[in-house]
């Protein structure tokens, strides 16, 4: 080989060798920038924007550099290679898919890529039903559909559906593009009675992350109330299955229904007597058996109901009239009923006070005696009977009750101590009027006790000064009289005292207070002069200067000057 040819060969192969190094150690350091080590710090690191809206990002080193700048499709910053800082600024952002970066050039160049957002609300949110119109009937299965209209980006999209404030259901979306697209939720319901009137509605919310407004901004639908239509319940409290009817005593019972479209409803009483109407009133001549029947345009219901013919009565024996506190009296439960078990129950308003039983008595008429001793409590309160029949029927056993009985009961009068009290204070010239306030049956008369012989008839009473010491309230009525004893306290008066005692206080403090002026007015105000060793000036003639030259003359005033 020439030596010409081995030179050139291996210029060639160093030049070769230097390019791989160069090419290498330049990937090296993009490898390293990859790798997050590029110099440069963005502030945010990620931008959430409105559409249109401004955006403001801050990119910064600390290190020397031959420049450093933004390359984006709106908002480049040019290189600039004496900053430490460069701002991407746009005021109206609407390019959907910019990427801006960051860059710097130093022993290499890096970037740093800018995350960015650009969010849309949608232009409207609306909530329909999928091919119906009419009323829902309860148990069908039917589809809502939320429409979200122009909204960006889709990806962040959250449509929740809500009955009333309750969440129900949630979409999520998955597209990524970043451009304003229309999205549809459906949610699949089964209403049933309670859903009547329920309203239903969906919020598409845009979940944008930390960087994203707070709270994250939402478009609501407007409320879709729904109709549902269901078959007739029949109120089976209100229309138990078992009617007792009393003899004489016509009752009325009532069939009502819950329903929607609103039920029609009849009572059948035979295969002829239909009876429209939710009430009907029964007498021991009804048929036995009847039935209650509730229709609409979704069902027909029917509530089957036994007529039962019974009989009870509350009565008090012998004695007619008031009932007195503290006697005791006897209460009778008359039943009248083809049951052959009975329990037979007095009850004073809602209380249990006592109970027989009857089992196997094959009389139809049965008694129960109750013993009572009334208190002022029981002054109007209702006693009743009630009598609980095993007829052999399924279900709980039918029970009857009789009419309320209420009782008058008389009692002897209570003074009310809190409004009157056993003493009472009175001063001269300030007159008191007191209160004598009593409860009682029968309403009792109030007087007052001055005296063996002054009586006053009032429930108010005036005592002054002159009022006898020992009063007394006497509150009577026909079952006995109660008496308050009060007591009348004489109290001075000393306020006049007081005040002139004050008065005087007063005054002296004021003379004292003079005297010690007019001291110190005469001692600071007037002056004091001592003659003692006085000399005469020649300046002055023979004016004294109370020991002490004074350098001023001063004439002596003849008697002609004076009088001119």
């Amino acid at each position: 080989m020439k030596k010409g040819s081995f030179c050139l060969a291996t210029f060639i192969r160093i030049v070769y060798m230097w390019l791989i190094g160069f090419s290498f150690l330049y990937f090296s350091l993009v490898a390293d920038s990859a790798d997050g080590e590029c110099p440069l710090q963005v502030n945010p690191q990620r931008v959430v924007v409105k559409y249109g809206g401004n955006v403001s990002v801050d990119c910064s080193t600390s290190i020397q550099h031959t420049g450093m700048g933004w390359e984006a499709s709106a908002g480049a910053v040019p290189l600039s290679k004496d900053s430490l800082v460069v701002t991407w600024r746009v005021s109206n952002l609407t390019e959907w898919d910019i990427k801006p970066y960051c860059f710097i050039n130093y022993e290499y160049q890096c970037t740093v890529t800018l995350p960015v957002t650009i969010y849309k609300t949608p232009d409207s949110v609306s909530i329909s039903t999928v091919n119906h119109s009419e009323p829902m009937t309860e148990g069908n299965q039917y589809e809502l559909q939320c429409d979200v209209l122009n909204v960006a980006p889709a990806q962040n999209l959250t449509v929740n559906w809500y009955k009333g404030q309750t969440l129900v259901n949630q979409s999520i979306f998955t597209d990524t593009i970043k451009t304003p697209v229309s999205k549809t939720s459906k949610l699949l319901i089964r209403p049933d009675r309670a859903d009547d009137g329920a309203q239903y509605w969906c919020e598409a919310k845009l979940e944008l992350g930390e960087e994203g407004p707070r709270p994250p901004p939402k478009v609501t639908s407007d409320r879709l109330n729904i109709t549902v239509y269901f078959g007739p319940i029949i109120n089976e409290t209100k229309l138990p299955s078992i009617v007792p009817v009393f003899r004489g005593y016509p009752v009325v019972i009532v069939c009502e229904a819950e329903g929607n479209p609103t039920p029609t409803i009849s009572w059948n009483l035979s295969t002829t007597d239909i009876v429209f109407g939710e009430t009907l009133t029964i007498t021991d001549s009804t048929p036995e058996d009847l039935h209650c029947i509730a229709n609409n345009s979704v069902n027909t219901t029917i509530r089957y109901v036994k007529v039962s013919r019974q009989d009870i009565s509350l009565g008090t024996g012998k004695h007619t009239g008031p009932m007195i506190m503290g006697k005791e009296y006897e209460l009778q439960c008359n039943v009248r009923t083809v049951a052959k078990s009975v329990v037979v129950r007095l009850y004073k308003r809602l209380h249990l006070v006592n109970e027989t039983k009857f089992t196997n008595n094959t009389s139809d008429r049965k008694t129960s005696k109750f013993q009572i001793r009334p208190d002022r409590a029981d002054d109007g309160a209702p006693y009743w009977c009630e009598a609980e029949l095993e007829l052999g029927k399924e279900g709980p056993p039918p029970k009857v009750t009789s009419e309320s009985l209420n009782f008058t009961v008389y009692f002897k009068p209570i003074i009310n101590e809190t409004k009157l009290l056993s003493k009472v204070p009175v001063f001269p010239g300030y007159p008191v009027v007191i209160v004598c306030e009593a409860e009682g049956n029968p309403t009792p008369t109030i007087s007052w006790n001055l005296s063996t012989t002054d009586i006053v008839n009032n429930k108010t009473l005036t005592i002054t000064y002159s009022t006898p010491e020992d009063l007394h309230c006497i509150a009577s009525n026909s079952v006995g009289s109660t008496t308050r004893h009060v007591k009348v306290v004489l109290k001075v008066d000393y306020l006049p005292l007081i005040a002139g005692l004050v008065a005087i206080t007063v005054a002296f403090i004021s003379v004292i207070f003079i005297f010690i002026y007019s001291i110190y007015y005469k001692t600071a105000k007037m002056g004091r002069y001592n003659l003692k060793d006085a000399k005469l000036s020649p300046q002055n003639g023979d004016i004294a200067q109370n020991g002490k030259d004074n350098s001023i003359p001063m004439k002596k005033l003849s008697q002609s000057n004076i009088l001119a």
